[in-house]
């Protein structure tokens, strides 16, 4: 089965340095203290480069040949205008001042050399090693225990980066191009030449290639200027196009187009490379092109450093899911524990109740413990027998029912206080999006003003084609613009007179943009220490995913210490083994965060189960009843005239609720039994029962 693969061709034309300015960092000299931390020195030995005098002459003669005629004309021309000052002199000091392309070409991914090294590397050549955030990659035993090369590693990698060193440099030969319908031949090098190169094989992503791009382009022509050449790396794409195809196109068009081509070129290359080397059949096909955008939702993380960094944010996503199934987790844990609590403690109760209602001990005519029934029955009997203690039992009942009110008033103002709390957290989001706004028009009225102030001098770029002002190029502008004023002010001087009022108007602009670049970078300044006290908040959580991890392990650990991982999860040949064992704890923390808290949801929910069931036993015993008919049954008449309107509204689907619930049940039952007598002697059973309401009530909030 092939390999999926992306290929991906990245062309930059930032500065006026070029390849000169990126050398060191292509180079990764040891002795150089690289921004890039992701560089293994063990395999730079691997790595080609041409920066040759030779190659540099090769681009100097190419850069003469096509813009030689278009110097000497301008040249002339200046002359002609009485402007010798404007001259360049020569073709050098021409590009001197104008961009310089470069270009990177980079085959696949981490994932995509992982597989290839397992694919055509023994074994015994590779190792795995941690990136930083603990995922990993497979990298070339260089060196054995005692640090000691290892000659059949080396030659097995030499052997590796070959094909890739060779399917790069072979993609980006000047002479790769079409052969057209007429015969003719048009290549790449006759408008993108490629000079001085390196490739890195070194680094923790995949094997590329960076490389230095002379461009020449024509442009189009209009009514103000005839087509003359350029490097402008947009006009050299857009006319190597014109060139294959006979088709005009934009800059953005063309780059997608020969993007698209060279991508296809190159993966071919490593291709062919891999069945040279490796002597795979021509009709096994090893690599399968595919590209993905940002926008692709099936871009997979974990592959490249990027990839990687990009997984921490979407762990800080999913933050807020885990530490609410990890509340759920421990309600779920303190219910039970709360439950078995009031068993116990009823059962306890029940048997003080009994010795103090009826004065003899809870134990039967054999010695054994009466059953919670028995001891019910006997506590009811002796309950029967006191109206005085029915009268205060009813006191103490109304007591208990305000004790309630006052802990639902208290929980209104507790809710009250939340809401209070959840305003005010809106508020301070409020204010950072106005923030953001503010922020976001100022940039506008920077680029209204700089294309204002370009329209109304009509400006113009190098190629004397309009200048459009965008939110990436608005600073670069502005650059652009105070240097062009200072230039006016330098001609502007010989007549200083006459416009004296005009320079001071411009100075005054001047003086207001500055200060407003002052505010804008003190802005800037404090939104960038707000994201680093982000960052920083965002690496603290991002450590605790492991230990909510090993409180999930726990979890299952504690209440199902025999669970296994299923087979499916286990690598080859693995056998799962029970969580509570060190070998299964390790399957289980191998797992995903998902799988951890579906797991030990299942196994809560099991246990709430078994809570319940409890439950429903324990309530079962107390409400049954013996079969004998009870006697000097209460009279059941009420006085008409103690009913009142109650204060509080009446809900059919809460009492629906409270009824169905196991817990009331069960207290709903220990009060029938505990009758007025019980609840005067055992203060601390009511006090837990009301708690216990109060819990419920909060909960069905």
């Amino acid at each position: 089965m092939s390999i999926k693969c992306t290929v991906t061709t990245d062309l930059q034309a930032k500065d006026k340095n070029g390849y000169s300015g990126i050398q060191k960092h292509v180079e990764h000299d040891k002795k150089i203290n690289h921004t890039n931390q992701d560089i293994v020195f063990s395999e730079t030995q691997f790595n080609q480069y041409d920066k040759s005098p030779k190659t540099r002459a090769a681009i100097d003669q190419w850069n003469n040949e096509h813009f030689k005629d278009y110097v000497e004309e301008h040249d002339k021309h200046q002359r002609e205008k009485g402007h010798a000052e404007r001259q360049y002199g020569s073709v050098k000091n021409y590009l001197k001042r104008k961009k310089k392309a470069t270009a990177v070409l980079t085959i696949g991914n981490m994932e995509v050399q992982s597989k290839l090294m397992q694919q055509f590397c023994p074994k015994t050549s590779y190792q795995e090693e941690k990136l930083p955030d603990g995922t990993t990659h497979l990298v070339f035993k260089l060196k054995d225990q005692n640090n000691q090369p290892i000659p059949d590693n080396i030659a097995v990698a030499k052997q590796f980066y070959g094909c890739f060193n060779r399917a790069l440099i072979k993609a980006t030969n000047n002479n790769v191009g079409w052969t057209l319908k007429d015969k003719s031949r048009v290549n790449v090098g006759d408008y993108l030449h490629r000079g001085r190169y390196a490739t890195n094989n070194d680094e923790m992503g995949i094997s590329h290639i960076h490389y230095e791009v002379a461009t020449f382009g024509m442009t189009r022509g209009g009514k103000k200027r005839a087509a003359h050449v350029t490097n402008s790396l947009n006009q050299a794409l857009v006319s190597l196009h014109h060139a294959v195809t006979g088709k005009y196109c934009s800059g953005r068009d063309a780059t997608k187009w020969f993007r698209a081509n060279m991508d296809q070129f190159a993966l071919k290359c490593l291709e062919d490379e891999l069945h040279k080397t490796y002597k795979v059949p021509q009709n096994k096909k090893i690599l399968d092109f595919e590209r993905k955008t940002k926008e692709d939702k099936t871009v997979q993380t974990g592959l490249s450093m990027e990839q990687l960094k990009a997984q921490h944010q979407e762990i800080a996503d999913h933050q807020k899911a885990v530490q609410s199934l990890q509340s759920q987790a421990d309600n779920l844990t303190n219910q039970k524990n709360d439950v078995q609590s009031q068993v116990a403690t009823v059962t306890q109760n029940l048997k003080s109740i009994y010795e103090a209602a009826t004065g003899h001990q809870a134990v039967d005519k054999d010695g054994n413990d009466l059953s919670p029934l028995a001891m019910a029955n006997g506590i009811t009997k002796a309950a029967r027998s006191s109206q005085k203690d029915k009268q205060q039992a009813e006191q103490n009942a109304n007591a208990a029912q305000e004790k309630q009110t006052a802990a639902e008033n208290q929980q209104k103002q507790l809710d009250q206080q939340l809401a209070h709390q959840r305003q005010q957290l809106q508020t301070l989001q409020n204010q950072i999006s106005d923030a953001d706004k503010q922020i976001k028009q100022r940039k506008l009225q920077r680029i209204k003003a700089a294309q204002q102030e370009i329209d109304q001098n009509d400006l113009l770029d190098n190629n004397d084609q309009p200048i459009t002002v965008t939110e990436a190029n608005v600073t670069q502008m502005e650059q652009e613009l105070d240097s062009w004023r200072q230039e006016e002010r330098d001609n502007w001087e010989t007549d200083k007179q006459d416009y004296q009022d005009e320079l001071d108007n411009l100075n005054q602009e001047i003086t207001t943009a500055r200060t407003t670049k002052t505010e804008l970078s003190t802005t800037n300044q404090q939104l960038t220490t707000q994201n680093q006290q982000l960052q920083n908040e965002n690496t603290t959580v991002q450590n605790q995913i492991n230990d909510y991890k090993n409180q999930l392990v726990d979890t299952i650990a504690e209440n199902a210490p025999e669970h296994k991982v299923g087979s499916s999860l286990l690598n080859p040949n693995e056998t799962a083994q029970p969580v509570i064992s060190d070998i299964g704890r390790k399957q289980h923390l191998r797992q995903t965060l998902k799988y951890l808290m579906d797991t030990a949801i299942k196994v809560l929910q099991k246990i709430k189960i078994e809570a319940i069931n409890l439950i429903n036993e324990t309530t079962k015993v107390l409400i049954t009843t013996p079969n004998t008919k009870p006697d000097h049954l209460h009279s059941a008449y009420i006085d008409s005239n103690t009913i009142q309107a109650s204060i509080h509204p009446f809900s059919h689907l809460k009492e629906e609720q409270l009824e169905n619930n196991p817990v009331l049940k069960l207290k709903k039952a220990i009060l029938i039994a505990n009758t007025e007598q019980l609840q005067r002697t055992n203060q601390q059973l009511k006090n837990n029962i009301n708690k216990q309401l109060s819990q419920d009530n909060d909960l069905q909030r």
